[in-house]
This record gives structure tokens, C-alpha cells and sequence, in this order.
């Protein structure tokens, strides 16, 4: 893996890391969907937030001038 720029010291790459911060979100907007306790759904957004941050800052590590992917 050393020979691979993209990749981290976790073993994934930019782009793997990116495709699992989106689908983390979708995950917690999922959930949130099916939450019936104002609280806990309020906190699961929050997460797919949090997810959709780290997809959009990565993004533009790897693209400057790609626009963030929306929901």
C-alpha cells in the first residue's frame, strides 16, 4: 500500500474511505427514518451530518473544484 498516494495508514484508499463516509450517512438517515423518539432521531441526522462533512471535506482534498454530493 505504500505505493499508493491515496491510501492511509488504515489500508484504504481516498476514494474507499469517501464511499464509506457516504454510505455511513445514508445508514444513519435510514435509521433516523424509522426512529419514532424525537431525541434519537435528532441524533442520527446529526451523524449523517457529521458523515456528510467528511465526505464533503475529502472531496475536496481530492477535487478542489467538485461540488459536494447531496442526499
Amino acid at each position: 500500500m505504500a505505493s499508493d498516494p491515496a491510501s492511509t495508514d488504515t489500508g484504504k484508499t481516498t476514494v474507499e474511505r469517501l464511499a464509506h463516509y457516504r454510505e455511513q450517512a445514508a445508514q444513519f438517515r435510514q435509521w433516523a427514518a424509522g426512529e419514532t423518539g424525537l431525541e434519537a432521531r435528532a441524533g442520527l441526522l446529526d451523524m449523517a451530518r457529521q458523515y456528510e462533512r467528511l465526505a464533503g471535506e475529502l472531496a475536496a482534498r481530492i477535487s478542489p473544484n467538485a461540488r459536494p454530493a447531496r442526499p
